[in-house]
């Protein structure tokens, strides 16, 4: 792969991931209801799903990903429904004490599951992988090493995205101290919760 190539790949990749969809807004809801540090493992999953796409488009599996709607609209369905879980417990959860040091970091493994069934079954997802990343690149050319400098070209590109917009929200939240403020908090990341599982429900 070529500096331009590789170049140009960074950049479609950002644009793609830098715009705000389901997977971004349900992060900002999740990292603010429950922390940066207890939302790693969610960023895990989101990251893992990712991979998932890429290893199949890289393989050649496209098409056979496109062959499994039904699979991808069961996953859809129960990613929506638990982010709407997730986002009537943020709701109606008591205002968190930050500057506690014994918040329990456990449900890390539920927190990977939500965010690799988030990101399986994003519609922006798929479009991007399955349909804008092969056209844009002749991916059946690619040697070992090109497909490994994608790979990690892609899911760099994306890890900084993420845990850009994860800072962001940490930072949001830190800032927050009162009572009322700390409600309202939970409610809006709460919302935002909710909006993402509608949105990846009805698309």
């Amino acid at each position: 792969m070529s500096v331009e190539s590789a170049v140009a790949l960074a950049i479609i990749c950002f644009i793609a991931m830098v715009i705000p969809g389901p997977g971004v807004l349900a992060l900002l809801g999740h990292v603010m209801s429950k922390g940066l540090h207890r939302s790693a493992a969610f960023i895990i999953g989101m990251v893992t799903g990712d991979l998932i796409f890429l290893i199949l488009v890289i393989g050649g599996l496209a098409m056979i990903a496109q062959s499994f709607q039904t699979t991808f609209l069961v996953i859809r369905v129960f990613a929506a429904g638990y982010l709407v879980f997730l986002g009537i417990k943020a709701w109606r959860a008591p205002p968190l004490d930050l500057e506690a040091n014994n918040v329990p970091l456990s449900g890390g493994l539920r927190g990977f599951v939500s965010g690799l069934l988030l990101t399986l079954s994003n519609p922006k997802v798929i479009v991007f992988y399955v349909g804008i990343l092969p056209g844009f690149m002749d991916l059946s050319a690619l040697s070992p090493l090109d497909a490994l400098m994608a790979v990690a070209i892609a899911l760099g590109v994306l890890v900084c995205v993420l845990v850009s917009y994860a800072a962001a929200a940490s930072r949001a939240r830190t800032l927050l101290k009162s009572q009322r403020a700390l409600k309202l908090m939970n409610r809006g990341s709460g919302s935002v919760l909710i909006g993402a599982g509608i949105t990846i429900a009805v698309r």
